[in-house]
């Protein structure tokens, strides 16, 4: 969450600084990685089931996308392929999302469930919290760098998914 918060930031100040692009208008269009988002999160929640097998994939495909959105994303680039970027990382988030929680609450013995859940819920809304002032101390220095840090965080998440993950072939 802390990318698409990061980046919904940095789209912001982007559609009024560059594009001029303010209003409910804006909205609308911040809107629409999101809206990507959360279609493909809805459907990779019900494709997967409990097929850790599924998991795996959908998580190495969706950190993959994101990763290779954002490594495109300039500041120098047209408002459509910007947003068509940001919404190929918003289905890359929603492939992995779902199947990264679904691993986490159900590979987890039951005594120690309600620990780890809260703990992986505060860092969610920490990403959450943290990502736009990250983002702006980033932006300050050098507002291109933070496409690469976020693409960067996306391939750890695809290696950490490859070694991490090992599903018996039954799953």
């Amino acid at each position: 969450m802390f990318v698409l918060f990061g980046v919904l930031f940095h789209l912001s100040s982007l559609l009024e600084d560059q594009y001029h692009i303010k209003g409910y208008i804006k909205g609308l269009l911040l809107a629409v990685p999101l809206l990507f988002l959360c279609s493909t999160s809805y459907l990779s929640g019900k494709l997967i089931g409990e097929n850790k097998q599924k998991m795996r994939r959908f998580i190495l495909i969706g950190a993959a996308l994101t990763t290779i959105s954002l490594v495109f994303v300039r500041e120098d680039v047209t408002l459509i392929w910007l947003l068509t970027l940001l919404s190929s990382a918003g289905i890359g988030i929603g492939l992995a999302l779902p199947c990264l929680d679904a691993l986490i609450t159900e590979g987890i013995e039951k005594e120690e469930r309600g620990l780890v859940t809260s703990f992986y819920s505060s860092m969610r809304f920490v990403g959450v919290a943290a990502g736009p002032p990250v983002t702006a101390l980033l932006m300050k220095h050098q507002s291109s760098i933070i496409y690469f840090v976020l693409a960067a965080a996306s391939f750890l998440i695809i290696a950490a998914a490859f070694a991490g993950i090992k599903p018996s072939k039954t799953s």
